[in-house]
């Protein structure tokens, strides 16, 4: 990310986090930015999403995502489908859904600092989504 060190407060960590379909743990940090507006991923971040607290906390942006796994299931006959609880950021063209692991360790964060706890998953409309099947084996 290229973050200044001189300009990075860490806070703390978060718990560890297991990824659901892969065999890896993510150990989040938690750390204060004051000034850096510009950022650099590497190979571990695919991007970087800008989304104002006040959203985060708002319950009208969670929705359940609907993801459809193009795995075929046991009888080969249909890709099998999961529903997670995620969060919806939209802008005027788009959205972006934050969902899994990073979806996790923001309310994580969120509980801790805020005691907040999104909505029931029953209760929230459903997006939908979709990983091809190259996304479990990485081939592709």
């Amino acid at each position: 990310m290229r973050l200044n060190p001189l300009g990075v407060r860490f806070l703390g960590p978060l718990p560890s986090q297991q990824l659901v379909m892969f065999r890896k743990v993510i150990y989040p940090m938690v750390s204060w930015i004051g000034r850096q507006k510009r950022f650099f991923p590497n190979w571990e971040v695919e991007r970087v999403v800008h989304i104002p607290l006040q959203n985060l906390l708002n319950p009208s942006h969670y929705a359940r995502y609907r993801l459809h796994i193009g795995m075929s299931n046991k009888n080969n006959s249909h890709p099998s489908m999961k529903d997670y609880l995620c969060f919806v950021h939209k802008y005027p063209d788009s959205h972006e859904v934050l969902w899994g692991a990073t979806f996790r360790i923001t309310m994580v964060f969120l509980e801790i600092v805020f005691g907040f706890k999104p909505p029931a998953i029953e209760s929230l409309p459903v997006v939908h989504g979709s990983l091809a099947e190259n996304y479990l084996t990485g081939n592709g």
